[in-house]
């Protein structure tokens, strides 16, 4: 298993800073295994905005350091409306695609050429580009 650019979802950012969630561990070791690997990390530029909204309910001056500190480990893809429209497209031709936002990251993903998705969203749907759990990211690397 040989990586060079992982997409990560946002459930995975947030699980690094939310001990309580169910795959925080995972979420953490997969994390630090790209890192230590050197291998390229990207997510979405829109996805730091939700994962403030959750962090800042906690404690709001944490959650911008947390940002920050993510901010000098990854790469944050923009976009603009030629990528959505078609993330659009794409949810109109295939049913399969049944969430704007992951069907985005998805665009993102491909375009940014990455070799692997890590998303603890059960229903994310990538029909060329490998989704992994953290869960199951950890056990194939051990």
């Amino acid at each position: 298993m040989s990586y060079k650019k992982v997409f990560i979802d946002a459930n995975i950012i947030l699980d690094l800073f939310l001990k309580d969630r169910p795959f925080s561990e995972y979420s953490k070791k997969s994390f630090f295994y790209l890192q230590e690997n050197d291998i390229e990390i990207l997510t979405s530029c829109d996805l730091i905005t939700t994962v403030y909204y959750i962090l800042r309910k906690y404690n709001k001056q944490k959650a911008l350091e947390n940002i920050l500190y993510v901010l000098n480990l990854l790469y944050l893809i923009p976009f603009s409306n030629d990528k959505t429209k078609k993330a659009i497209e794409l949810m109109q031709k295939d049913k399969n695609f049944k969430d704007l936002e992951d069907t985005l990251q998805y665009v993102l993903a491909k375009e940014n050429e990455c070799d692997l998705i890590i998303s603890n969203d059960k229903n994310f749907y990538s029909p060329d580009i490998k989704v992994l759990s953290t869960k199951k990211f950890v056990e194939a690397i051990l």
